[in-house]
């Protein structure tokens, strides 16, 4: 499987990790067991009905409040963001 990055993860990445809201070492690590195994219970792994992007996904960051919204397609994981309980809200609103 492939992981690529969008700008607007590497944004909230960059924005996350500054404010040490959450450390890269926790991402890294969902983002290990995702490719291991997405259906590991940890990461909650779930699709989201969405019109705009019927591929979008989302996985739990264990032990945080954060999500991280992605695409799959095929074998390719496009990470779209990192986000909280309100952001994860917002953006899946009015998709």
């Amino acid at each position: 499987m492939k992981i690529e990055y969008s700008k607007d993860y590497l944004r909230t990445l960059k924005r996350i990790t500054k404010k040490r809201t959450i450390s890269s070492t926790l991402i890294d690590e969902a983002l290990n067991i995702y490719l291991l195994d997405r259906e590991d219970p940890r990461l909650q792994f779930k699709s989201i009905t969405c019109k705009r992007d019927k591929y979008r996904y989302s996985i739990r960051i264990p032990t945080t409040q954060y999500r991280i919204l992605m695409s799959v397609i095929e074998d390719v994981t496009i990470l779209v963001c990192i986000c909280d309980h309100d952001d994860y809200d917002r953006r899946n609103k009015g998709c």
